[in-house]
Order: structure tokens, then C-alpha cells, then sequence
């Protein structure tokens, strides 16, 4: 209910109403009984002063009332001037963030759905800018139509953060990153971490993932995802049906269960319990317990340490020297042990070579494109997203590059002379294993315990016993 004043003079009445707030005062006139003067202005304003009313006051509007006679009619004569409250500092941030469409699969353009794209992480590139801080902003004052004097609520502005990994232009408010990494950032701490830690296992409604670093995951990776760093990967459980990919080491405690489209491919070590039907890459040494069915090569030594651990089936490289227990089964499997050099080594030796000239034009082309986005992204926050998708390639290709020159030098150093002769060594072998050695070949057609191959000036040389008794 707002508030009301009335003249009681029954010649003039005059009823003045404020609002409950104080910030509006409307005018209604009474019509004059038969007799009396009309009401005036000065009437009006003489009202408007015993009521304390203060501040601009419309004039025209008292004008038009009077002049016309409009009796009856409330009309809006004076307002207040609101208070602005001021505006509290905040961060910019020029990083990949979740977006409210973050959690759902990408529809493809032929209908079908990729999940993959669901989880995606917010990394960036050293120099890259991260955030910009925006000032708090002071409000205004303002006053009620009764002269009250109307205080603002003062911003709250925010200190400069805790940074790792980055640096402060005071100048500008902006932070950017020092490093390649992952971003974590809140209102009292800003940083890039290398190392992309997860605590949960990883499947196509989590998504794939791409990162500028290393990764951890306390879990099991799914069938359908792929994990590509430029560091390296570590994962607590097992692999299934995945493709993890890093440019430096990758260890998997719970083994690889592959199927066609499981890669394992990194520039480093490769150390797992098992692996199973999968295609395995690495630029230095592979250790594992057993190795069932697999293609896999090494670009340094392939290790079965376990007493009861096998190689059985598929086809096995490396470069220096195969190192087990039992090679092959009973059933006579085809297993291929091949060290040293090789015509498809060879071959691969080029290949390689040509595959680093053209990646490293590949990734002149999207450093060039990053910077360029990079530069549209501080003016338009919308360009992140297209930003990270960039970067997203740039992780792929630098792990790929990484991979690629270390098998590279390996099999460069083989060629160009090595300390130490290639050799197979295990416990038992059995007839369907293949031993190669520097493009030589032999056929196991007898069990054998305690063999050692080697390459010898006339072909392969070795030394066994026959396992005429069951060890």
C-alpha cells in the first residue's frame, strides 16, 4: 500500500502517494465542488513541500493535469534515482572449459554417435594466455523521491592467485602459462600441471583422451577409447580393446586384452602383467609375464621374466634380443621370434625417416594455426573450443613424432654397429617356433630346453638340451 496525503480543503484536494520504497510519488486531483476556484500549480507544489518530496520533480506532467483538468487520474510526478551496486572483480579464462553440452555424445554427420568426444580436458602450450582478471568496478549512490540517501553494495575484488606454471602481467591483469600442460584454476590458485591424473576407470561415456603431458589412471581403460599423450602413461588396471598411444613410457598393471583395434605404441619402455591379441610398438624395451598372439616390436629388448610367463603365437621383432621363458605350446602354434636386422626392417628404416620429414611439416602447419588461435581467442572466448581441437591433433602428432624417432635410432644404431650381437634366449621351444637373426632363419622341430640362438658367420649358432623329461 503506498502512502497518501490529501489537502482536505474540499476546494482543492490534492492526494500525493509514495510508493512502499520511496521511489515513486504519484499526483491525483480531485474535481473541484461547483463554486470553488480551480486547482493550481502552486497549490500542487505547496503540496509537494509538505510532503518533504525532493528531487527532480515533472513539471510538464503537473502542467498537462492542471491545464486539461484531469480529475481522477493518478500520475507518476517524481522518482528517485536507484542506487548501483558495484560489480564484483572476476576471472576470464581463455582455456577449454566444460560447457553445458559437456557429458553428451557428439552426433556425427552420418547419424552415427561418437562418445569419444564426451570428457575433454582443458590443456594448453607455454606462452599460451590463460586468464584475465577483470577489477571490481565501484557502484553509484542513489536517493529516494524524500531525499533519503541510497548506498551501494560494495564489490568484492579478488587477490592475485597462487600460480604454478604460469606468470602475472600486472599491466594487463593476464596470466599466462609457462609450461605445456593441464589447467587447474580458482580464485586463489592458477596452475599448468604435466601429469593428467585420473581416478576412475576410463570407457567411451568418460571419453578419449589427448593431453600435452603425462597421464595416470587409477583404472581400467574400456574397449572404444583411445588415450594419446606426449608424455608418458600409466595405467593401475587393464587395458581392453583400446589404443593407448605416448611418446615416452607406458606401463599397464593390469595387462592388455586386445582385440583389432587395440594399438599399444609408445617411444619408450612398454611394462605390462600379460598381453593378449594386441599389436604392440615400442622404441625401447617391452617386458612382460606372457605374450599370447600378439605382433609386437621393440626397438630395443623384448623381456619374459616370470618362470611360468610364455611367448606363444604371433610374430615378435626387435632389435637387440628376445629374452624369455617358453616359446611357443604344446600344439606346435606358429610363433615368429625375429631380432636383429631384416629386409623389412629395412625397409622401415627409410619409411621412418620420410614419415619424421613429414610430420615435422605437419606440425610447423598447426603450430602456426595454434598461434594464430591462440591470438583470436584473447578477443573472442568463443575460439577456445576450436583452439583445443587444434591442440587436440598437436598431441596426436607430437606422441606419433616421438614414437617414430626413437624406433627410428634404434634401428639407425643397429645398422650403423652395435656392442653386442642379437640373440633369443629361453627356457623351452617348442617345434612351430621360427627363430630369425639378422635375415637368417631356423625351424624348431624338436623341443629344446635351455637355448641360446645367436648369429653366427655360416648362419645361426646356438646351444640347447633335449627335453627328454618333463621339467
Amino acid at each position: 500500500m503506498g502512502k497518501d496525503s490529501e489537502v482536505t480543503q474540499q476546494e482543492r484536494p490534492i492526494q500525493i502517494t509514495i510508493s512502499d520504497d520511496n521511489m515513486y510519488a504519484y499526483l491525483t486531483l480531485g474535481k473541484p465542488e461547483v463554486g470553488n476556484a480551480d486547482i493550481t500549480e502552486d497549490d500542487i507544489y505547496g503540496t509537494i513541500e509538505e510532503r518533504g518530496i525532493k528531487g527532480e520533480i515533472n513539471r510538464n506532467t503537473i502542467t498537462e493535469m492542471v491545464r486539461e483538468r484531469k480529475y481522477g487520474q493518478k500520475r507518476l510526478i517524481a522518482e528517485g534515482s536507484p542506487c548501483v551496486d558495484g560489480t564484483d572483480g572476476y576471472f576470464e579464462y581463455f582455456f577449454h572449459q566444460k560447457d553445458k553440452d559437456s557429458g553428451k555424445p557428439r552426433i556425427l554427420d552420418d547419424g552415427s554417435v561418437d562418445y569419444t568426444s564426451i570428457n575433454t580436458v582443458g590443456t594448453v602450450s607455454d606462452g599460451d594466455l590463460i586468464a584475465v582478471y577483470h577489477p571490481s568496478v565501484p557502484g553509484h549512490f542513489g536517493y529516494s523521491v524524500l531525499g533519503e540517501l541510497l548506498k551501494p553494495k560494495p564489490p568484492k575484488g579478488l587477490p592475485v592467485p597462487q600460480l604454478i606454471g604460469c606468470r602475472y602481467e600486472e599491466e594487463t591483469y593476464s596470466y599466462y602459462a609457462t609450461m605445456d600442460g593441464k589447467v587447474e584454476a580458482t580464485t586463489t590458485k592458477i596452475q599448468v600441471i604435466g601429469t593428467l591424473e585420473i581416478n576412475r576407470n576410463i570407457n567411451v561415456a568418460y571419453g578419449s583422451i589427448y593431453f600435452i603431458g603425462d597421464v595416470i589412471i587409477h583404472g581400467d581403460v574400456d574397449s572404444g577409447v583411445e588415450i594419446t599423450a606426449t608424455g608418458s602413461v600409466n595405467i593401475g588396471g587393464t587395458v581392453q580393446g583400446s589404443s593407448v598411444k605416448a611418446g615416452e613410457d607406458i606401463s599397464i598393471s593390469g595387462g592388455i586384452l586386445g582385440d583389432e583395434r587395440t594399438f599399444i605404441t609408445c617411444g619408450g619402455n612398454l611394462e605390462t602383467r600379460f598381453m593378449q591379441y594386441a599389436n604392440v610398438v615400442a622404441g625401447g624395451t617391452i617386458k612382460a609375464k606372457s605374450i599370447l598372439d600378439c605382433t609386437v616390436r621393440a626397438g630395443d629388448m623384448i623381456i619374459v621374466e616370470d618362470a611360468r610367463g610364455s611367448i606363444s603365437g604371433g610374430a615378435l621383432y626387435s632389435t637387440k634380443g628376445v629374452d624369455g621363458q617358453t616359446f611357443g605350446n604344446r600344439r606346435g602354434v606358429r610363433t615368429i621370434i625375429s631380432v636383429g636386422k631384416s629386409s623389412d626392417v629395412l625397409s622401415r628404416r627409410v619409411e621412418y625417416g620420410k614419415l619424421i620429414e613429414e610430420l615435422d611439416i605437419k606440425l610447423m602447419g598447426v603450430n602456426s594455426r595454434e598461434i594464430q588461435l591462440g591470438r583470436e581467442a584473447k578477443v573472442n572466448p568463443a575460439m577456445s573450443n576450436l583452439l583445443h581441437i587444434v591442440r587436440q591433433n598437436k598431441a596426436r602428432l607430437l606422441t606419433e613424432r616421438k614414437q617414430i624417432e626413437v624406433v627410428y635410432n634404434a634401428i639407425d644404431s643397429l645398422y650403423g654397429g652395435q656392442e653386442r650381437r642379437p640373440y633369443i634366449e629361453g627356457r623351452k621351444f617348442y617345434p612351430g617356433v621360427i627363430v630369425r637373426i639378422d635375415m637368417r632363419e631356423k625351424r624348431i622341430t624338436d623341443e629344446m630346453i635351455r637355448v641360446s640362438f645367436r648369429s653366427g658367420e655360416d648362419g645361426i649358432s646356438f646351444s640347447y638340451e633335449r627335453d627328454d623329461k618333463e621339467d
